[in-house]
């Protein structure tokens, strides 16, 4: 990059040995501009690749157009997000660019906080082990490790999602893609998105709420061979009014290797069967089993799981205060910078949905069969 000024120019390689030259600032004055500045360089990026793609999504009635530079993140962003493919419009409520500099060539413009961009910007910076997050109400940025950044302009709805290499996203963000800007996007006092697994059918469901390893997607697996769907396995988004009501975000499952010997026949379903000495077990859920998929349905019941190592499977009434701390810890751990909102919008839940205790059983056929039973008493 060489400074010219109060500027200095961006080195893209449009196509293989050709190089331009893209003019930036090199001090924003204030976030929209620093949006602005970014959002340039992904209209360069998406013009210049005859590969760029565009798809579009509907989540409880809003449309998300994903617009990719390139095709390098495509693969690894979409095919969770499937289920829930919705028509294309001129009009999407959230438009999310997308793309990752070593296939295109075309790399992030300066942080903000370079030269005396940071003063423009106010308080609105918080760094915590080489990741920074900004939020002033209308703009929100999440900068990681130099390889990911996420921004999301709520006021024009308008977000980038950058990555440095398509190919080095991890398994996880394919398994649950662009979550924290739906969180960010979505999470409002009516809606929430959670951390937890949910399944039930068209009358009514559950959600399975508690921390990683107690056992969420073991049920959730263990029902695919059961009347009961699938509308999550780790995230979903809840909406509170007129009752509470689960929609489904993504049709993928995760296990821990050590567990698929209790589910043998789901081996052949791995997508990821090579690197499970570092990685659980993903499951593509709709391209296998779409009849299992379903988009949402009312809440009925919050299950807390719990691995006993007994044969019987039982449920037995837990306390709200038990259901809000099943739930609420392990949903604002996982995603960026939840707040206050988000466990007001949760203990009004569990003040409203009951909570109950799930005791799994080994005979993992009474699993299903025992929240069945549960669900039919709501219905």
């Amino acid at each position: 990059m060489a400074e010219c000024g109060s500027r200095y120019q961006l080195t893209v390689i449009a196509q293989p040995g050709i190089q331009s030259e893209i003019n930036q600032p090199d001090v924003y004055e204030s976030p929209a501009s620093y949006f602005e500045a970014v959002y340039q360089i992904f209209q360069y990026g998406e013009q210049a690749d005859s590969d760029s793609n565009s798809h579009f999504f509907n989540i409880d009635g809003q449309t998300i157009n994903l617009r990719f530079a390139g095709s390098a993140l495509t693969p690894r962003i979409i095919p969770a997000l499937e289920h829930i493919q919705g028509i294309p419009t001129n009009s999407p409520q959230l438009t999310i660019c997308l793309w990752d500099s070593a296939s295109t060539h075309f790399p992030f413009p300066l942080h903000p906080w370079s030269g005396n961009s940071s003063s423009a910007f106010g308080e609105g910076f918080h760094s915590h082990e080489g990741r920074i997050h900004f939020n002033d109400g209308r703009f929100r940025m999440y900068f990681y490790m130099d390889d990911m950044i996420l921004m999301l302009d709520s006021h024009e709805g308008k977000a980038i999602f950058w990555v440095e290499d398509a190919q080095k996203l991890p398994y996880h963000e394919s398994g649950a893609p662009l979550r924290s800007l739906l969180d960010w996007w979505f999470s409002n006092n009516d809606r929430q998105f959670v951390h937890a697994a949910a399944l039930g059918t068209g009358k009514g469901g559950v959600l399975l709420i508690g921390r990683g390893g107690s056992g969420k997607s073991t049920t959730t697996l263990a029902c695919l061979d059961s009347p009961l769907q699938i509308a999550g396995d780790d995230y979903c988004l809840l909406t509170s009014k007129p009752s509470p009501y689960v929609h489904s975000l993504y049709s993928t499952a995760k296990l821990d290797p050590l567990d698929l010997n209790r589910l043998p026949h789901l081996k052949t379903d791995i997508s990821n069967a090579d690197r499970l000495e570092s990685e659980k077990a993903l499951f593509f859920l709709y391209k296998r089993h779409p009849q299992k998929i379903i988009k949402g349905f009312p809440l009925r019941a919050l299950l807390i799981p719990c691995i006993t190592g007994e044969t019987q499977t039982s449920i037995k009434p837990a306390s709200s205060i038990a259901g809000l701390m099943a739930l609420a810890p392990s949903t604002i751990f996982q995603l960026v910078n939840e707040g206050s909102t988000s466990f007001d919008f949760m203990s009004r839940l569990v003040r409203e949905i009951p909570s109950f205790h799930l005791d799994l059983g080994t005979d993992l056929a009474q699993i299903p069969a025992t929240i069945i039973e549960l669900l039919s008493n709501y219905q």
